[in-house]
């Protein structure tokens, strides 16, 4: 039949070869420039196969032929991609990691769309007892801080292909989804002019009415029972809506019925897919199911900077500077860029702050001594009657930074550390060498709790370690003499590092602090009968930053025990 086409006829092992040894071409050309545009792929995944199933036309029949010619281009395609990445042969076979991570990254994913990679990833740094593993075809996390310079710091590393899914809209990107280091540096300018302290005293009055609202709603919880997470979550949105859109939500007064906070979650486990397949960002805008929720914020998010425009504020909010109305308006960004960066503001502050607090609340509860020592303290600096969102004393709450460190160092909020690459020329780190074109990570959430960078006790909530850091001498020294006492704050990181850390860190450490304070000044919490708090943990996730469930607690009003 192909003399009718002009084609020649081939014996059947030779048009077996031919397309055996397309394939194999074709497999080259992805592992040299792994193509994303779809025409390109629509021609060597579809197009080729086709034309090549016409050289066993004349041995099968059309149907037949299309099937063999198919199935085997993309087999030999497969295997050959198999073979290679378990080979010595691949640039990353030095470093140990499960056969599957090796393969696709697919395993990865499907670790992380389950919210626990940041457990399996620690326990692969333990099982293979090293300080490099493989989590991906080309992807490696790091567990030593002595690379996090190198890697993260002014002469680092750039962002990996990862924050190209993450950026879900290449035309306006925000802050955190920007690899080229100039355009990054550039959009972090207003972030910088809004965060600095002399910004940070003007937002305060702001803050303090929402924590006042948010203790107003504990204590006026029926039977004093609440759901802490929930209502701390509320709030943190709440907040950050005033801070990125001059204000607009009610989670607080009004609850959640449009399911805000579920669909923001949502939205994370849909970045975690995007980030683990890059490419598929280029064509998933096609699939409404992917990007509804995502969608749904972005509108949300325009219309919201739209409204502050036209309305304006008497507070100078985040959005002041991110329009440049702090210099008039002069190079003013586009509506789309703002609407883009105000929406990072509510997804990224309120998730990771609410979950912090949440979580410290937690470890608290699970340890009334330490719960006991900081309401102490709290009371000596804010006695019934004081000023408890004053941030005057801040400064002094040397066990309350402990508690927030600790919490921190236990459950970082980007427990499995952010992406970076490497580009045509590879890195060399003391006895680590990370090869061109090579996703890496710094994992916080295994290096943070590494024992030879935090000991004793480096799996345990122990926040007198971070006084016994700072003055020797203090109360906790009989549990330093269990064993050599290790505190390596350059293994501690839970606001990122270098030029791309979390710009908003000072800001959420107010944040965190006023709500501690006010809280313990005005109520005990305890957890609610029946509820085991370890569930608390087990239902800790990590979509890109670290989600928490519910925290079923019973609140007492302290003014009612004195």
């Amino acid at each position: 039949m192909l003399h009718l086409v002009g084609i020649p006829e081939l014996s059947l092992t030779d048009s077996l070869l031919s397309v055996a040894a397309s394939a194999l071409f074709t497999y080259v050309i992805f592992n040299r420039f792994e193509p994303m545009a779809m025409p390109i792929l629509i021609f060597f995944l579809v197009v080729i196969p086709s034309a090549l199933s016409l050289l066993l036309w004349s041995h099968f029949s059309l149907l037949l032929a299309v099937g063999t010619a198919f199935s085997l281009y993309h087999s030999i395609i497969l295997i050959s991609v198999t073979l290679y990445r378990l080979s010595p042969f691949h640039p990353l076979a030095r470093y140990p990691g499960p056969a599957k991570a090796k393969v696709a990254s697919y395993f990865y994913y499907k670790l992380g769309a389950a919210g626990k990679r940041h457990e399996e990833v620690k326990r692969w740094f333990e099982e293979y007892n090293a300080d490099v593993v493989r989590i991906g075809p080309n992807e490696i996390a790091i567990r030593d801080p002595s690379t996090v310079p190198a890697i993260m710091g002014t002469q680092g590393l750039a962002r990996g292909p990862g924050h190209d899914g993450r950026g879900f809209f290449a035309d306006n990107r925000n802050l955190l989804n920007w690899r080229d280091p100039i355009m990054h540096a550039k959009r972090r300018k207003p972030w910088a002019r809004g965060l600095n302290p002399v910004s940070l005293k003007q937002f305060e009055p702001v803050l303090e009415a929402r924590v006042t609202q948010l203790v107003d709603l504990l204590l006026s919880k029926n039977d004093g029972r609440a759901n802490i997470s929930e209502c701390i979550s509320h709030f943190a949105y709440d907040f950050m809506g005033d801070m990125a859109f001059g204000g607009g939500s009610e989670l607080m007064k009004n609850g959640d019925p449009q399911r805000t906070i579920e669909s923001m979650q949502a939205s994370m486990k849909v970045g975690i897919l995007l980030e683990s397949f890059p490419w598929f960002s280029y064509h998933a805008l096609k699939i409404p199911s992917v990007y509804a929720r995502i969608m749904a914020f972005r509108k949300a998010a325009e219309v919201r900077a739209r409204q502050r425009i036209m309305k304006g504020t008497q507070v100078k909010d985040l959005f002041h500077f991110l329009n440049h109305e702090d210099l008039g308006g002069d190079d003013a960004p586009s509506i789309n860029t703002v609407a883009s960066e105000g929406f990072l503001v509510v997804l990224a502050g309120a998730d990771t702050t609410s979950a912090t607090i949440a979580t410290t609340l937690w470890c608290l509860m699970r340890h009334p001594a330490v719960y006991k020592k900081l309401q102490e303290e709290v009371d000596r600096f804010y006695p019934q009657g004081e000023n408890a969102l004053d941030c005057k004393h801040h400064g002094e709450l040397t066990y309350l930074d402990a508690v927030l460190n600790e919490t921190l160092r236990l459950y970082p909020v980007e427990a499995s550390g952010s992406q970076r690459a490497t580009t045509g020329q590879g890195l060399l780190i003391g006895p680590h060498y990370i090869p061109p074109y090579t996703s890496v990570r710094i994992h916080t959430y295994a290096m943070q709790r590494d024992p030879r960078n935090f000991s004793p006790h480096p799996e345990s909530f122990w926040p007198e370690r971070w006084l016994i850091a700072s003055s020797p001498s203090i109360e906790g020294q009989s549990e330093k003499s269990e064993g050599t006492f290790i505190h390596n704050t350059n293994a501690f990181m839970p606001f990122s590092f270098g030029p791309a850390n979390c710009v908003g860190k000072a800001l959420a450490i107010k944040e965190m602090k006023m709500v501690m304070c006010h809280l313990l000044q005005q109520m005990d919490v305890r957890f609610a009968e029946g509820y085991d708090p370890e569930q608390f943990e087990r239902g800790m996730r990590d979509w890109l930053t670290l989600e928490v469930g519910s925290l079923p607690v019973v609140i007492t009003p302290r003014s009612a025990k004195v």
